[in-house]
């Protein structure tokens, strides 16, 4: 990835100026005033994100559509969006309100793959989402959350990368700040993120959000350009740096976790393993050995597997298959309050695997990898630690039904997602992502219905082709039936996109 240009727009900056000081629908947050020492984007995204940040929840759909009428382009606003959620919502803990900033890339994916006419509709429900996040920040105990700029001084350039490796050794937030900064001003982002992978990757706590949030900065950045990079990887950071070494959170604290075997098994296999171990190529019975042994086996055993696998000559394109079989199985499984463990076993080995295609050093990529198999194991031995959530469903026991077709499988849905699924595995895979991406942009209205369906569209055709029907198949076990009510916030959008 390369440092983009400046993104030139019909819409100038004087005029965004004069929206946001005249417009009816910018009315300013009492909370909202301009201190000497808030983080400001460049000249071309501050008045924008401004806009965004000051308009009400009510009127924010009129906003944007008044702004896209008049020729602000797709990227400037998805980018201001993004930015807006930076600065506004406190990283820590990386979720929760947070998530407004991590769906920024999943509805650009399910923009890019609707139907033209649906294109902006993803927007819309960021935007939505972005607003209600705003306005849960406000009320946290801890004050309402604004980025500011950073004090102290930043290390020189040759420094940068061991102090921020140290700073996030010793959970020292404002010295990774400081450090992160002068990374994101010297170096290329291949050398930002090909340390930051490590550190995404290491700590599961709050369910998987943490390798979530690395891979979705990381893509959304490669959208809007890496000249916005420095406020996003200090927020970053902090998110990353959260919870300490004591907390436990999700049934770990930081050393129960297989990182800390993941880096000395990293070190003991990496020497032996051939050059092709990192080959794309599949392997299907193997991936059903170590499906089996990541069913069952510890956080260390799974890595172990994965691990002794590799240096059998398995290919990790077959690892990978297992490990996304294993998530979209727990996703299968889960029911009641454990839903969401599955559904971010599923988006956390999407980061992960995203991670791992991006990072340029090797020993990076085995090391996530071996995360991903030891975080299966930890997402599903968290799910087992309350039992009545978790019901017995090897993802291969579906089969064929008597209907193979995508309206029969969502015309089922409601009844049963086992049902539904059997419809569609001799479907077409294409006729069910329109059919999804049509469902979720008519019905979706919580963050996890966008982020779940974009990680299997980006993560199904990397399997092997025997295995793609059933990984396919998960996209219907988080999704809204037909009975249930079309979303206000999209309806009240395609009204509007339909006057303009």
């Amino acid at each position: 990835m390369s440092n983009s240009t400046p993104h030139s727009s019909r819409f100038s900056r004087r005029t965004v100026l004069g929206l946001a000081a005249a417009s009816p629908l910018a009315v300013p947050r009492a909370a909202a005033a301009v201190s000497p020492d808030i983080v400001r984007f460049s000249s071309e995204m501050e008045p924008l994100v401004r806009l965004i940040e000051d308009t009400p929840r009510d009127r924010s759909a009129a906003m944007a559509a008044s702004l896209l009428r008049k020729g602000v382009s797709y990227r400037q606003f998805l980018g201001a969006l993004f930015l807006a959620g930076i600065r506004n919502v406190n990283p820590r803990p990386p979720g929760f309100s947070l998530h407004c900033v991590f769906v920024i890339h999943s509805a650009h994916l399910l923009g890019l793959e609707a139907a033209p006419e649906d294109r902006l509709l993803p927007l819309f429900y960021a935007l939505d989402n972005f607003k209600g996040a705003q306005d849960r920040d406000l009320k946290q105990k801890a004050g309402d959350y604004t980025m500011t700029t950073l004090s102290g001084a930043i290390p020189a350039a040759g420094r940068a990368e061991s102090e921020l490796a140290a700073a996030m050794d010793t959970w020292d937030m404002e010295r990774a700040e400081r450090a992160a900064v002068s990374l994101v001003r010297h170096r290329s982002p291949e050398d930002v993120f090909g340390l930051l992978w490590q550190f995404g990757a290491r700590d599961y706590r709050n369910i998987g959000h943490k390798a979530i949030y690395t891979a979705n900065a990381h893509r959304t950045l490669q959208t809007i350009g890496w000249r916005h990079a420095e406020p996003v990887v200090r927020s970053l950071v902090l998110a990353l740096l959260d919870f300490g070494k004591d907390q436990t959170v999700n049934g770990y604290a930081w050393l129960d976790q297989c990182y800390h075997t993941n880096i000395g098994r990293l070190m003991d296999i990496y020497p032996r393993l051939k050059p092709a171990w990192a080959s794309a190529a599949h392997n299907p019975e193997a991936s059903r050995e170590l499906l089996a042994a990541l069913r069952t086996g510890s956080p260390d055993a799974s890595s172990q597997a994965v691990a002794s696998a590799l240096e059998k000559g398995v290919p990790a394109g077959a690892a990978w298959d297992a490990v996304h079989l294993s998530a979209v199985e727990l996703a299968m499984r889960t029911r009641g309050a454990s839903v969401i463990a599955g559904i971010h076993a599923v988006t956390a080995m999407n980061g992960l695997r995203h991670g791992y295609h991006a990072a340029v050093d090797p020993r990076t990529r085995l090391l996530l990898l071996l995360q991903a198999a030891g975080w299966s194991a930890q997402f599903r031995v968290w799910s087992e630690s309350r039992e009545k959530d978790l019901r017995p469903f090897p993802i291969t026991a579906i089969r064929p039904g008597a209907q193979p077709s995508v309206d029969a499988a969502f015309a089922a849905l409601a009844a049963s997602p086992d049902q539904a699924a059997s419809h569609i595995l001799a479907a077409e895979r294409r006729d069910l992502v329109n059919a999804a991406i049509r469902h979720v942009l008519a019905k979706g209205d919580e963050v996890h219905y966008y982020k779940y369906l974009a990680a299997l569209i980006e993560d199904v055709p990397l399997a092997a082709t025997a295995f793609q029907p059933h990984l396919a198949a998960g996209m219907l076990y988080y999704m809204k039936s037909p009975s249930d009510p079309d979303s206000k916030v999209l309806t009240e959008a395609r009204q509007l996109l339909k006057n303009a």
